[in-house]
C-alpha cells in the first residue's frame, strides 16, 4: 500500500492548511524584514520559528527521509501566486542560501534563505546556530548546490526524531538518522520528526513581494 506523510504544525496535528497566494494550501512563514527572520518572536533573544512534525501512515518505518527545496508548482501543479515568477522565487531561494552568512538571529545582517533545525529541544541559546552546529543546522541552497534538488536533499538526523508519551514530545530510545517509525510503535525511532523552519533575509536584500517554492519530503517506505 502507498505510504503518505502527514505534515503538521504541532505533534499529532492536523496537516497544514495555511492558504497561499495563488490558490492551495500549504505553509505560511510570514512576514519578513531585511536584516531579520521569520516567523519572528523576538530577534535579539533568538526567538520565533515555524514548527513541522512530519509523520506517516504506513506500517513500518519509512527511510531515506531527506527534505529538499523546488520550483512552486513542480509537484504540486499550483498555479503561481509570488511577486516574480516560479523560476525566479526559486532561483531567489537559491541566491540567498549561497550567499547567507551564519549568525542564528541575524545580527550582523548577513543570514538570508530558508533555513532548518534538526534538534528537536534546542533552546534559545542555541536554536538555528550554524556556526556552532552545522550538523542540525543546514542552509537550502548552501554552496549553491545543498538541499537544492532530491540529489541534494538534507537528511533528517536522529535528533530531529520525537514521539507522544502521554502527549509530552519525548525523545525515542534508539533513533536512527533519516527513519521515522509507524505510529503504532513510536518508542524505539520515533514516529514524528521535528523540524525547525526560518526564512531569513539580508540586509541589502532588495526585492519585496510574496516568494513561493515547494517544501519536498522524500522517503522510501515498504509495503
Amino acid at each position: 500500500m502507498a505510504v503518505s506523510i502527514i505534515a503538521s504544525e504541532t505533534l499529532d496535528g492536523a496537516q497544514v492548511s495555511d492558504s497561499i497566494q495563488g490558490g492551495g494550501s500549504g505553509a505560511d512563514l510570514g512576514q519578513v524584514g531585511t536584516g531579520s527572520f521569520s516567523p519572528l518572536t523576538n530577534k535579539t533573544n533568538n526567538q520565533g520559528h515555524f514548527d513541522l512534525y512530519l509523520r506517516h501512515d504506513g506500517n513500518l518505518p519509512i527511510y531515506g527521509v531527506t527534505t529538499f527545496i523546488q520550483e512552486m508548482g513542480t509537484g504540486t501543479a499550483y498555479s503561481y501566486g509570488g511577486g516574480d515568477s516560479a523560476a525566479g522565487d526559486f532561483a531567489t531561494m537559491k541566491a540567498m542560501g549561497n550567499v547567507s552568512g551564519n549568525s542564528k538571529n541575524n545580527a550582523d545582517g548577513n543570514s538570508g534563505g530558508l533555513w532548518v533545525d534538526m534538534d528537536w529541544d534546542s533552546g534559545d541559546a542555541t536554536r538555528f546556530d550554524q556556526a556552532n552546529f552545522p550538523a542540525f543546522v543546514k542552509i537550502y541552497g548552501d554552496n549553491n548546490t545543498d538541499g537544492i534538488s532530491l540529489n541534494s536533499g538534507f537528511e533528517i538526523i536522529d535528533d530531529a526524531m520525537v514521539y507522544s508519551n502521554l502527549g509530552v514530545e519525548s525523545q525515542p530510545s534508539a533513533p536512527e538518522d533519516g527513519k521515522i517509525g509507524s505510529q503504532t510503535s513510536p518508542l524505539v525511532l520515533g514516529d514524528n520528526a521535528h523540524l525547525k523552519l526560518r526564512q531569513y533575509l539580508r540586509s541589502d536584500f532588495a526585492s519585496n513581494g510574496y516568494v513561493q517554492f515547494e517544501y519536498v519530503v522524500a522517503y522510501s517506505y515498504d509495503s
